[in-house]
């Protein structure tokens, strides 16, 4: 039995256990789970308990910071969040402000294009900080998050990173895990082994930078983890326009999966289109997929199967009435076509990807009664589930990252059908990692990437 043999459908199913100890979630488990959270209630935000009845009163706007590439080729990363920020924004207010203690504080976003350069995202870091006093900043992470750390910790001010690998106990206000990297990259092993025992030659490529080379350590250490044999694993440069010969390369190797691990979306496009031209016939796997993208670069047909793990909102995984449902719609009737702020392409993973920390945070406020940054993550750790769209989390990370600031929910594994991305699968990482931890660390650490091996 598979995840996607018995997981997804409308009508739930039972739950595979795997070697004992590890377990698929099912629609129907997923919407039991999430009901045992805590009360979703204005916008998905706890109400402040012991101000019901009281007199609320009314703050001064507190200012959110976007830090991410808006331009270039990482911009698929950055860019569409400012959508689901802004929708949740635009919730708080329309109630009046973030209710945290007995205070209403309007919530109001600035945002700056690092171009994912370590340099701009600095001078980005300082103007929100000195110029716009924001107490939060949502960032893709990576190179800009080793250039902003000192400056924003010094000001103790949060950085909510797209990518975990950029937690360090040096940085104590950097939270990431609301995006599931790389604990994705981690799982598609497992998945595709899973689904089919068989299948034992693992190849995988990505750029050569800081997010690249640690989220990669992350994979391999899990696919030997998982009993792969890991036939190529290599980083190609930053400048790289022609990738056939690097997908020659791959080839030479007999891959039975293609893993393109953090490639950014505009990489992932060329290297699908070099595989199909090529002529690959194996499995195609990534962190994340611009399933629009690549079907301009390949058929529907040759797309079958593709694996990620970003869903859309639509799927019917979800069900409806739901979160993830309400979403989608608002974001239609906001941004889609013909609506009145038309951004003039498809949703994306990335439009709800960001503000899964943004609420994270703003539930943390509420629970510790302030904006005071540690009494926040103090707040959040003690919580035994935190909601996000994604499903119940907790905070976790420590055998990682050095301390608990990973945001971990369920994690979401897609395959592409019909040209669609559709849930398959949704797996708790914890579980997963803790009984194959010692075997994984190995290999990164071997590979130079622990948080305490990289400056």
């Amino acid at each position: 039995m598979s995840p996607k043999e018995n997981s997804g459908s409308e009508q739930g199913g039972t739950k595979p256990i795997l070697e004992g100890e590890m377990m698929a979630i099912t629609r129907r488990e997923f919407l039991k789970a999430a009901a045992a959270a805590p009360v979703l209630v204005e916008g998905g935000l706890l109400a402040s308990s012991g101000t019901a009845h009281a007199e609320v009163k009314k703050g001064e706007t507190v200012n959110i910071g976007f830090l991410a590439a808006l331009s270039g080729p990482d911009a698929g990363w950055g860019l569409p969040g400012l959508t689901g920020n802004q929708m949740f924004i635009d919730e708080v207010n329309a109630q009046g402000g973030l209710l945290v203690g007995d205070t209403r504080y309007p919530l109001k976003q600035y945002a700056f294009d690092d171009e994912a350069i370590g340099s701009k995202a600095l001078q980005g870091a300082r103007q929100l900080v000195l110029q716009h006093d924001v107490k939060f900043i949502s960032a893709i992470g990576g190179n800009p998050a080793d250039a902003t750390h000192p400056f924003l910790t010094k000001k103790k001010v949060f950085y909510a990173t797209l990518i975990s690998t950029d937690i360090k106990p040096d940085r104590p206000y950097l939270i990431g895990g609301g995006d599931v990297t790389p604990r994705i990259d981690m799982l598609r092993p497992w998945y595709h082994k899973f689904n089919d025992p068989k299948l034992n030659r693992w190849a995988v490529v990505s750029q050569d930078d800081t997010i690249g080379r640690t989220c990669q350590a992350w994979e391999v250490g899990s696919a030997y983890a998982e009993g792969w044999d890991v036939v190529y694993d290599k980083h190609y440069s930053l400048e790289t326009t022609d990738f056939a010969p690097i997908v020659t390369a791959i080839l030479a190797t007999k891959p039975d999966v293609v893993s393109l691990n953090l490639s950014y979306p505009t990489f992932v496009a060329l290297i699908w289109e070099q595989l199909y031209l090529q002529g690959f016939k194996g499995i195609i796997s990534q962190n994340y997929c611009d399933v629009e993208a690549v079907l301009q670069k390949v058929p529907v047909e040759y797309a079958e199967g593709g694996t990620d793990s970003f869903p859309l909102f639509d799927d019917p995984w979800w069900g409806e009435p739901s979160h993830q449902h309400d979403f989608i719609k608002e974001w239609m009737k906001r941004y889609g076509p013909g609506a009145p702020e038309d951004v003039h392409r498809h949703i994306t993973g990335i439009d709800w990807d960001h503000v899964i920390t943004l609420r994270v945070w703003a539930h943390g406020a509420q629970l510790a009664g302030t904006f005071d940054p540690d009494k926040i993550l103090e707040a959040l750790r003690a919580e035994k589930s935190i909601p996000t769209i994604l499903g119940p989390a907790v905070m976790y990370g420590k055998d990682m990252w050095g301390i608990d600031n990973m945001i971990s929910p369920p994690i979401p594994i897609n395959e592409i059908r019909n040209g669609t991305k559709r849930i398959q699968a949704q797996v708790r990482f914890e579980e997963w990692f803790e009984s194959r931890k010692d075997k994984i660390i190995t290999v990164v650490r071997e590979k130079g990437q622990m948080w305490d091996q990289r400056k």
